[in-house]
C-alpha cells in the first residue's frame, strides 16, 4: 500500500530475571511435580503467539485501543478471605466505548491495535517467530506460589451490598463501577500465608532470546509504536510468562537489526523520526505509555 513499509526485524532479548512459559505438562523429577517449560526446538524458548500476546499487550496500553475479551455481565461466584462470594459489573461499565468498539468495528474504525495486530476475520499485520536460545542452554528448576486467575471484585473499585431477590447465589454481592485499568506486573507481589508452592522449569536469567518480527504493511507510525512497546530507545522492559509478580519474566530488548523496503520494494532505512510521529498522532495514549515505561525501568 503506497506509504507503507514492510520490515523484518532481528531481535535478541536478554533474560534479566528467570523465564517459564509453561508448556502445558508436567513430569516428576526426583518424587516431585514439576511443571514443564516450553521447548522450542528442543531447548529453552518463548513461542511466537506468546512474544507476540505481551507486545499487542503493551501496544494496546500505549494506544487508544479497544479491550480484547467481553467481561461477564451478572454475578460470578469469586474466591476471597473477606467472606464476599459473588460479585458483578455494573452494567455502564460493560456499555462502555473500550468494550463497545471491538464489537462494533465491522461497522467503524478499528482500533489501532486491531488494525494492526488483527482480529476475528481481519489477517495481523505482524507475526513473531518463535525465540531460542544458545543450544547448550538448560533450564533450571524453581519454586513459585500457585497461581490464580484473577477474581473479578479486584478489577476496579466497588460497593458491598446485600444480594437482591433473584439474582444468582446469597449474602453479599459486591458491585465494581470503577476500572482499575490494566494490568501489568511490576515488582514483587503479596503472596497468601497459606500459599502453596509450585515448581516449575525456568530458563536462567542472563541468557538471550533470539527471533525475527515480520511487520507487513505498516504506516510509519504504527512502526514507530511498535517499537516504543519494544522497548527501543526507551529502556523499557517486558515482562512474559509466569510468576511475573513473583520476581520471574523480565526481559529487556538487547539488540535489534531491520530490513525494511517501502510499498515499491525500494529498500527503506530506520528513522527514530517515527517514533515522534507516532507520539504526535491520535493513536497514542500519551498517559498510558509514560506510564508503561515509568513502571517497567529498573527492577521491575
Amino acid at each position: 500500500m503506497p506509504g507503507t513499509l514492510s520490515a523484518v526485524f532481528s531481535l535478541a532479548f536478554v533474560t534479566e530475571q528467570a523465564v517459564h512459559v509453561g508448556a502445558g505438562s508436567k513430569k516428576l523429577v526426583d518424587g516431585d511435580v514439576v511443571r514443564q517449560g516450553c521447548r522450542i526446538r528442543g531447548r529453552p524458548g518463548v513461542p511466537g503467539a506468546s512474544m507476540k500476546g505481551v507486545l499487542r499487550a503493551r501496544y494496546e496500553a500505549i494506544t487508544r485501543s479497544c479491550v480484547p475479551f467481553r467481561l461477564p455481565k451478572g454475578p460470578v461466584r469469586v474466591r476471597s478471605s473477606s467472606g464476599i462470594e459473588h460479585a458483578q459489573l455494573d452494567d455502564r461499565l460493560l456499555d462502555g466505548d473500550v468494550f463497545r468498539s471491538r464489537a462494533e468495528a465491522a461497522d467503524g474504525p478499528l482500533c489501532p491495535a486491531c488494525a494492526l495486530f488483527g482480529r476475528m476475520s481481519l489477517r495481523s499485520r505482524v507475526t513473531l517467530t518463535d525465540f531460542a536460545v544458545g543450544a547448550q542452554v538448560g533450564f533450571d528448576v524453581a519454586e513459585i506460589p500457585e497461581q490464580f486467575s484473577p477474581n473479578l471484585h479486584h478489577v476496579g473499585r466497588g460497593t458491598l451490598r446485600p444480594s437482591r431477590e433473584g439474582e444468582r447465589g446469597r449474602g453479599d454481592l459486591y458491585e465494581v463501577d470503577a476500572l482499575h485499568g490494566r494490568k501489568f506486573a511490576v515488582g514483587r507481589g503479596p503472596v497468601a500465608d497459606n500459599a502453596r508452592q509450585q515448581k516449575i522449569e525456568v530458563l536462567p536469567a542472563g541468557h538471550v532470546l533470539q527471533g525475527e518480527m515480520r511487520v507487513h504493511n505498516a504506516l510509519p507510525r504504527e512502526l514507530g509504536g511498535l517499537l516504543v512497546a519494544l522497548g527501543w530507545k526507551r529502556g523499557s522492559a517486558l515482562k512474559i510468562g509466569g510468576g511475573k509478580a513473583h520476581g520471574f519474566g523480565r526481559i529487556r530488548l538487547q539488540h535489534l537489526v531491520a530490513r525494511l523496503r517501502d510499498h515499491a520494494g525500494r529498500p527503506a532505512a530506520m528513522d527514530e523520526a517515527w517514533i515522534t510521529s507516532f507520539e504526535q498522532s491520535g493513536d497514542c495514549h500519551v498517559e498510558g505509555m509514560v506510564r508503561l515505561l515509568q513502571i517497567h525501568q529498573g527492577n521491575c
